[in-house]
């Protein structure tokens, strides 16, 4: 039997899942692949940090995610009873400044609820066996769970199937690899600890570190670094009691064991992100320690760069150059988070008198440092990801004389970086940026300073509609009072906080990228480059 499908994505954890509602919502209904059972209850990521919480707002999931998880919002540190430092990780520029703790399973369910409702249907049992590459496609055999097999022709190809990715592997795609020779148990027990549940706790012992971190239903995630790369197998209770009472002044009166598992640290890097119609996300194209909570996070804004342009590819709207742009964004990316990983975990395993001494002097001063705790929670939070170096963004920038109402320091963001929340006010009350870039497809943003003048809004509006050509949609914002003759997609900035957020001086253009990254800036009202911009998109209306 031989079927057909625009895109195939091998694999149903979160980094496909995010692909295919991302897909969806733009109206391409991908085919979703994954060799396990649905009832797999996979809790190795636990960590949702906030630019992922942006991304499941964008999708609508996030507060459904937050009433199923636990809010935290510090990070401790010990060395025995002495507390060494404290993170604040609500310091990060977001509208979710915390760092959220739930099951991976838990994200997996709440994003296949929305992949289902979008029309999206996911095949358990079912494996890919091989690939050979065509002309307009990918020809791909599959593997059923009763034994059938079955060719499938697809246009993309899609490896989200992990850190042994088959698609990877078929494909012929190498990748740089490293042994980081540290094992690690985690598992999920119930224990009395007197304990604040809202935050991480990390304790540092002459033999390795202990993690803890509170999980719904009162239970604890303890994750151990073993003392050489041979952990056991399947962690039992007497393990993780050991760790603790070696390592932390806790009770090590761990009891009702939930789930275990164990893994030898490695981190790996393929060499190219996109060989022809296949592309690589996620696990499948980078994996790294799980110290600092990035790989899921990492694999799921993969997939959201991605989704995008995938969707403007296959409905004819650009050409498949577009695509190039996604390993040119992304890999620099994953590269410097295996990097930063990597330099981390040895940090925090390292044994020897000398590495406990440094590691302790360094998280005393870190402790201290209020502008080093600020940029190291806006990374953790994945904030600092940026696309400044990319060809598909843009700017005509120019400093100009601060109004009286301006914040002169702040110089908004650039092309490239994140989007800034904000709210706003329309005749119906406030409203948040955030939400008003919900819809697929780019906006522009046109801040019009302190022009109250309704015709030339109007005008104003009208022109950018005709530069948008159909790509997206137009926000105005005043810092003047809404017309007297309403006007849809106007709203007021009557406390100057949008214009400040933007380091807007004058009337000026922002253009937001699907992925809510800056992608062309210009501080006065011509609306040329936007056109330009699409041009060099290669977009068609």
């Amino acid at each position: 039997m031989t079927t057909n499908a625009d895109v195939l994505i091998v694999g149903a954890g979160p980094t496909g899942l995010v692909l295919a509602i991302d897909l969806a919502r733009r109206g391409v209904i991908p085919r979703v692949i994954d060799a396990g059972r649905a009832d797999h209850r996979e809790s190795r990521a636990v960590s949702i940090v906030a630019r992922s919480l942006e991304m499941l707002d964008d999708l609508g999931l996030a507060q459904a995610a937050i009433e199923r998880g636990v809010p935290l919002h510090t990070l401790n540190f010990y060395q025995g009873t002495t507390a060494l430092a404290e993170m604040d990780v609500t310091a990060v520029d977001s509208p979710f400044p915390l760092d959220l703790c739930i099951p991976q399973w838990q994200t997996v369910a709440l994003l296949r609820e929305r992949a289902e409702e979008l029309g999206v249907t996911i095949e358990w049992g079912t494996r890919l066996v091989g690939q050979q590459p065509g002309e307009h496609g990918v020809s791909v055999e599959l593997g059923h769970e009763d034994g059938r097999g079955e060719r499938c022709e697809t246009g993309w190809l899609i490896g989200a199937d992990g850190a042994h990715s088959t698609v990877r592997e078929t494909a012929g795609i190498t990748r740089e690899r490293a042994d980081l020779k540290r094992g690690f148990i985690l598992g999920d027990v119930a224990v009395n600890w007197p304990l604040t549940r809202d935050r991480f706790h990390v304790y540092f012992g002459k033999t390795g570190l202990v993690a803890v971190f509170p999980m719904v239903g009162g239970y604890w995630r303890i994750l151990a670094s073993t003392p050489d790369d041979r952990p056991p197998q399947i962690p039992g209770l007497d393990d993780f009691a050991a760790y603790v009472a070696e390592r932390t002044p806790l009770d090590s009166g761990v009891r009702d064991l939930q789930w275990s598992s164990s893994f030898v640290a490695r981190e790996s890097l393929a060499d190219r992100l996109r060989q022809g119609r296949v592309l690589l996300a996620g696990d499948a194209a980078h994996s790294h320690s799980p110290v600092g909570g990035q790989g899921m996070n990492t694999g799921m804004q993969d997939a959201y760069n991605l989704g995008w342009k995938l969707a403007l590819v296959v409905t004819g709207r650009a050409e498949e150059s577009l695509l190039d742009s996604y390993e040119a964004e992304r890999r620099p990316v994953v590269k410097a988070v295996v990097e930063a990983t990597s330099a981390t975990t040895k940090a925090a395993t390292g044994s020897t008198l000398v590495a406990r001494r440094a590691r302790r002097h360094a998280l005393r001063l870190f402790g201290r440092l209020n502008p080093v705790q600020q940029r190291l929670s806006n990374a953790f939070g994945e904030h600092l990801v940026h696309y400044r170096d990319s060809d598909l963004v843009s700017e005509r920038w120019h400093e100009s004389q601060a109004r009286a109402w301006s914040d002169v320091a702040c110089t908004g963001p650039e092309a490239g970086e994140l989007v800034r929340d904000v709210y706003l006010e329309n005749r119906a009350g406030p409203v948040a940026l955030r939400h008003l870039l919900r819809t697929p497809g780019h906006h522009l943003v046109l801040f019009a300073a302190g022009t109250t003048d309704s015709a030339t809004l109007a005008a104003w509006q009208a022109s950018a509609h005709e530069a948008m050509a159909g790509h997206g949609e137009v926000h105005v914002i005043t810092r003047a009072h809404l017309p007297h003759e309403p006007m849809d997609g106007v709203f007021a900035d009557l406390r100057s906080e949008a214009h400040n957020r933007y380091g807007v001086r004058r009337p000026s253009l922002y253009l937001i990228r699907p992925d809510k990254y800056v992608g062309f800036r210009g501080d006065s009202v011509d609306f040329a480059p936007v056109s330009d911009y699409f041009l060099a998109l290669g977009t068609r209306p």
